[in-house]
């Protein structure tokens, strides 16, 4: 007996197999979950739509959009959209690190000053 693959079987054992994998690496805390529940979201309605593929296919038609396009289409958006939001995280937080070195080399020049004036010996950086 032979199991006919669709694109709803797909989207469903994808779905399941995306929200066990993002499950996993949240568990060994290799993935924050800010960005965890975005892709649990994404997931879940893959899941979905590979389970219920007639809301799919009633928005293919109102969209007139073949079916293929239209999953497609929701699939690009959906990746297009986190995909965007994660780049914008990251800029922020690249955003963030510059300003924090830069703090950080401001107060170690003030300590190297201070120590001067105290005629103190510099005290070795941490981690090195």
């Amino acid at each position: 007996m032979m199991i006919q693959i669709t694109a709803e079987l797909l989207m469903a054992v994808g779905g399941a197999v995306a929200f066990m994998i993002t499950l996993y690496w949240v568990r060994r805390r290799e993935l924050r979950e800010k960005y965890a529940v975005g892709w649990i979201v994404l997931a879940f309605l893959l899941l979905l739509i590979g389970l219920f593929p007639s809301v799919l296919k009633t928005i293919a038609e109102a969209s007139r959009l073949s079916y293929p396009s239209a999953v497609l289409f929701v699939a690009l958006t959906l990746i297009y959209l986190y995909s965007f939001s994660v780049s914008v995280s990251l800029s922020n937080q690249y955003r963030r690190n510059i300003r924090l070195t830069q703090q950080l080399a401001l107060l170690e020049e003030r300590v190297r000053q201070l120590e001067q004036k105290l005629n103190t010996p510099p005290a070795p950086p941490p981690g090195r």
